[in-house]
């Protein structure tokens, strides 16, 4: 138990940062851009789904007990509830989910400063980066989705 706990701060921790990110980008980009229909549609096509993720997982971490999915069963012809954990019992889906924030949270940071005229590398570019911080989430998704998978094997098979 105290692994998940531990696996938990570190995902408390990333999903702080990626917080602090948004907020710091956000505000500075809000402060920096002059108005106009360009800063309303980056807020409303950027900034709001950025939001809305980081409120998702914030929910999920906070309230970390089960979820429903609805399954169409086509044999029945109805829609079925599936009960299932929100987050695994090993605590990788912490670490998982931090980490996605954070990475995302970056990629959209990047992609503000780039707006800007600001960008944060001088010799790569903002495309660039954008695509290593998305590959780089997807590959902690993809690592820690095999991490699940083979602790909830070895626990059945214990």
């Amino acid at each position: 138990m105290q692994i998940m706990e531990q696996r938990r701060t570190i995902g408390y921790i990333l999903l702080a940062l990626a917080t602090v990110i948004c907020l710091a980008s956000n505000v500075w980009f809000i402060v920096k851009m002059p108005m106009g229909g360009e800063k309303v549609s980056h807020l409303i096509f950027r900034t709001l789904p950025e939001v809305i993720a980081l409120l998702a997982v914030v929910y999920t971490f906070v309230r970390p007990g089960k979820t429903m999915n609805l399954k169409l069963d086509i044999r029945e012809r109805r829609i079925k509830k599936d009960e299932h954990d929100a987050i695994d019992p090993h605590g990788y889906g912490y670490i998982m989910m931090g980490a996605m924030s954070l990475f995302l949270t970056l990629a959209v940071a990047v992609d503000i400063m780039d707006k800007l005229g600001a960008p944060l590398f001088d010799r790569i570019p903002a495309g660039w980066c954008i695509v290593v911080l998305s590959v780089l989430t997807v590959a902690v998704v993809m690592w820690m989705s095999v991490k699940i998978a083979m602790a909830n094997r070895s626990a059945n098979n214990s």
